[in-house]
């Protein structure tokens, strides 16, 4: 663009400002009312058109305009004055880089606003690119959920964890019949809110389902940069305090329980060992390191082996069990397991006296009495952990100070020959 004058200081009238084959000029007039005011002057065609302004740098601010819409034939920015013509410039320059005729666009503008209800256009482009954007390929949440599944499986997660995952994430995806990358953070917030559970299932369900959008994530069917569990926090958890049986009690357990079953109680109760971990073991894990039992990595709830020290009574018990002393220690299936278990309550119950309290399981109350008579025996917080697969953090916080030595040395002292509350309850019977 080229503006013909004599110098900056001094402007010869008329002003002419060219751009191309296209020239607009700029005027200087004066009257008595109003004093002196610029006129700019272009043609359109063969008709000459004129625009008054109040000052020299608004004459050159339309005139530059004009010139411009002139050069590219834009005949309707020349149509518009002011700040009118303003936003239209900005409008196609925005536009260029697509395509995009500027009443489509308003059109489709129109259009986004009406579906997303007040929300900001530029916000749900910015949230369909992260989750439908770049390097993100669809999946169904029921084909993901599978296809985790079988690595988490090929992986070698225990039996337990592997049957946890598919129960919660199978009734996650009956829930959600679409695309991972179609979920949004108050689906999750709405679903989770519609299974009512306690602070502890809330936080459990919680954190398999961040375990399952990280496994989406790495696999590329919702993007990294999204957070569909936004505003979604673990709740509180009420401290459960921990519950041990009495000698008295678990001797009551034990003669009641049925031959199968009682080898699995004196395990739980005086080596620790967890009911999966239990129904698990093959008496060749009891026979293989004399003195231990081993429980192998594959066996154990951490996935880390560990020895747990056979105490004497403990191998009484498992001594005088009428079973085979090859395959499984407990040959039958789980529910029958704890089928037997609620017969063995039924019984003691039943023997109970008119009036009395009944005997009311307790939940993993065996492997509790276990840890904190172990602890009052040995006063070793570290060693305990050790035999229980726990931390000792844990064990220092929850079962310090359950029970006393003596009460140790009478839980320990329970077995088949040499325990007088054993042998007073058989004497009953």
């Amino acid at each position: 663009m080229q503006i013909n004058r004599m110098n900056t200081k001094r402007d010869k009238f008329p002003l002419s400002i060219s751009k191309g084959s296209a020239t607009v000029k700029i005027y200087r007039d004066r009257t008595k009312a109003s004093g002196t005011y610029y006129r700019v002057c272009f043609y359109m065609g063969a008709k000459r058109h004129r625009l008054s302004c109040a000052t020299l740098e608004e004459a050159k601010a339309e005139a530059n305009a004009k010139v411009d819409a002139l050069s590219r034939g834009d005949m309707d920015a020349l149509q518009l004055t002011g700040k009118d013509r303003l936003v239209y410039s900005r409008a196609l320059e925005s536009l260029r880089p697509y395509g995009v005729a500027l009443d489509a666009a308003a059109h489709e503008y129109g259009e986004a606003k009406k579906i997303l209800e007040g929300f900001s256009v530029s916000d749900a482009a910015r949230f369909y690119m992260r989750h439908h954007g770049r390097k993100v390929t669809s999946k169904r949440v029921s084909e993901a959920v599978e296809e985790m599944l079988t690595a988490k499986a090929e992986k070698g997660v225990s039996v337990k964890y592997l049957e946890d995952l598919r129960y919660r994430l199978r009734k996650f995806a009956g829930a959600f019949a679409c695309n991972v990358g179609s979920i949004v953070p108050d689906d999750v917030r709405t679903y989770l809110g519609s299974l009512k559970l306690a602070a502890r299932g809330h936080n459990n369900m919680l954190s398999t389902i961040t375990t399952f959008l990280s496994f989406c994530a790495q696999r590329g069917w919702v993007s990294e940069d999204s957070d569909l569990l936004k505003g979604i926090d673990k709740r509180k958890e009420k401290s459960v305090p921990v519950e041990i049986f009495t000698p008295r009690e678990m001797a009551a357990l034990l003669n009641e329980a049925s031959d199968e079953l009682r080898p699995c109680l004196a395990l739980g109760g005086f080596a620790g060992l967890r009911s999966e971990e239990i129904l698990r073991l093959e008496w060749s894990d009891v026979e293989r390191r004399p003195g231990f039992i081993e429980i192998a990595a594959a066996k154990a709830k951490t996935q880390a082996r560990r020895l747990v020290p056979l105490a004497d009574n403990l191998g009484s018990w498992l001594a005088e069990s009428s079973q085979s002393s090859t395959g499984k220690l407990w040959p039958y299936s789980k529910p029958y397991f704890f089928e037997t278990l609620r017969d063995t309550l039924d019984r003691i119950n039943k023997k109970r006296a008119k009036g009395a309290a009944q005997f009311v399981w307790k939940n993993n109350a065996l492997r509790h009495s276990y840890i904190s008579y172990r602890l009052a025996e040995i006063q070793d917080v570290n060693r305990v952990a050790l035999e229980a697969g726990n931390s000792p953090r844990m064990i220092f916080q929850h079962y310090r100070e359950l029970c006393t030595p003596a009460d140790a040395k009478t839980w320990f002292s329970l077995s088949p020959v040499a325990s007088p509350i054993i042998l007073r309850m058989k004497a009953s019977r």
